[in-house]
């Protein structure tokens, strides 16, 4: 007869995923609104950009990872605080809503 012999397999690390601090660079994204806006308008899309925020729906978070995806690679720098930003806006349905009023609206002052 055959001894059966029971293995037991290693069990994995336990982690614990407490809050998540982001840096400060992660800071509220309408300080960059009118340089985007002016961005946009110079470009001639700004219609076009809040267009494509208002429909793009549940797209925005995958846009945002990306966004959070590639910051990385353009390292520590405004223009890296400014992508941080957009992929905060991005995330947050209220902050998208925000910034394509404020894209639409004819007087911002």
């Amino acid at each position: 007869m055959r001894k059966t012999q029971a293995y037991r397999l290693p069990q994995p690390a336990k982690l614990a995923v407490g809050n998540l601090c982001y840096t400060e660079s992660m800071q509220d994204s309408r300080i960059y609104w009118s340089q985007w806006e002016q961005k946009l308008q110079g470009l001639g899309v700004s219609e076009l950009a809040a267009a494509l925020l208002d429909g793009a729906g549940s797209l925005r978070l995958l846009a945002a990872q990306l966004v959070h995806a590639g910051t990385p690679f353009i390292g520590a720098s405004s223009a890296a605080d400014q992508w941080q930003a957009l992929a905060a806006l991005l995330e947050d349905k209220d902050s998208a809503q925000q910034f394509i009023s404020f894209l639409r609206e004819e007087d911002h002052s």
